[in-house]
């Protein structure tokens, strides 16, 4: 009688504290978001669509992912709210609001007493503070400061990463939060707020300046003369969403081509278990290939006037023997952090059946 009394109560409390964090998420402020609000959401409804569209998800799964999502018509229309003008940063509670509130919650600074840290630190990894040579520990924009796996101690407890970005730790510590939320089933909400976290978590971990010292692109050569510097982070995760004019409408409609084309593509390559701590490290390192390209479109975009977003977003380069454009770089990173999402949401439920055995 004692254990049971012991658990209801832990999770009478938690569900309190949940519903408390939904009402205080609509009062926050705005800060900035590695992929805007609308990105973040996107990806988050994405990979619910591509799980209640699987016939292998586990039907209990896909109920809560429904209740979660609320509206059906979000599935249903994504094309749709993703090519309009929408830029809302209002959510309903449930997935939407709890993709985005990490990211209010950075404005706040809110503590994150699993790591004795804040939450502006849980979104990013200065990676090359980690290089064993002291002379590389700086942005390079040719990419040359590039560390490697072996250079990032998976130990929390090692004093770098309180500040300069524990992303890695906090997206492992999401899914087995997420694990624990499916065995024990405090409540729906609570499975709702650590599917959101790793969603958002995940996500930051694709975008590119996120992995560098260099986060704002100011170390880019193009900004090395300008009074007032570039904020090319901004170009990259929100300047999309936030362009009203016919151009913006266009580049958007281009962008969910890409998207889909990339969702489709990356759907059809063979995944095992995933280490989500790895998910995270290896999204960062990838990532990290691009700065050189975007410190290069950022020099064309800027040219001898001001900013041209319709140059940014179309501007290419060759990858991977592949011509890539920013558009075309944002959707392909969008999506692979989408189909990874899937796969980690639908190993937590595993995992979490597995454990109640």
């Amino acid at each position: 009688m004692k254990n049971f009394s012991s658990k209801y109560i832990k999770i009478m409390l938690l569900r309190a504290v949940t519903i408390l964090v939904i009402a205080l998420v609509a009062h926050l402020p705005v800060s900035t978001l590695a992929w805007s609000a609308k990105g973040h959401v996107i990806i988050t409804r994405m990979a619910v669509k591509l799980l209640l569209d699987d016939p292998q998800t586990p039907v209990e799964l896909k109920n809560i992912l429904k209740e979660g999502i609320g509206n059906n018509s979000k599935l249903v229309n994504l094309e749709d709210y993703t090519v309009s003008k929408d830029n809302s940063y209002s959510f309903d509670s449930g997935l939407d609001s709890f993709s985005i509130r990490p990211d209010e919650l950075t404005a706040t600074k809110s503590p994150v007493p699993a790591f004795d840290s804040s939450e502006p630190i849980m979104h990013f990894l200065d990676s090359e503070v980690f290089h064993p040579n002291p002379e590389k520990r700086k942005f390079a924009s040719d990419g040359s400061n590039k560390v490697k796996p072996e250079d990032l101690p998976r130990n929390p407890k090692d004093e770098r990463y309180k500040k300069y970005g524990m992303i890695t730790f906090r997206t492992e510590q999401s899914y087995n939060s997420l694990v624990e939320s499916f065995q024990v089933n405090y409540s729906n909400d609570q499975v709702f707020l650590w599917v959101g976290y790793l969603s958002h978590y995940v996500s930051d971990s694709y975008q590119p300046f996120h992995s560098t010292i260099g986060y704002l692109g100011y170390e880019c050569p193009c900004n090395e003369r300008r009074e007032k510097k570039h904020n090319f982070h901004h170009d990259l995760e929100g300047l999309l969403f936030e362009d009203d004019s016919k151009m913006g409408q266009k580049n958007r409609e281009k962008f969910w081509q890409y998207f889909s084309d990339a969702i489709k593509e990356y759907k059809q390559e063979q995944v095992g278990r995933l280490d989500p701590y790895l998910v995270s490290q290896e999204a960062l390192l990838t990532g990290y290939d691009y700065l050189p390209m975007l410190c290069n479109a950022g020099q064309v975009a800027l040219g001898e006037n001001e900013f041209q977003a319709d140059v940014w977003f179309n501007y290419q380069e060759k990858i991977a023997n592949k011509e890539v454009s920013i558009l075309q770089l944002k959707a392909q990173r969008m999506a692979q952090a989408t189909i990874k999402l899937k796969t980690l949401i639908l190993q937590a439920w595993k995992d979490s059946l597995n454990k109640n055995k």
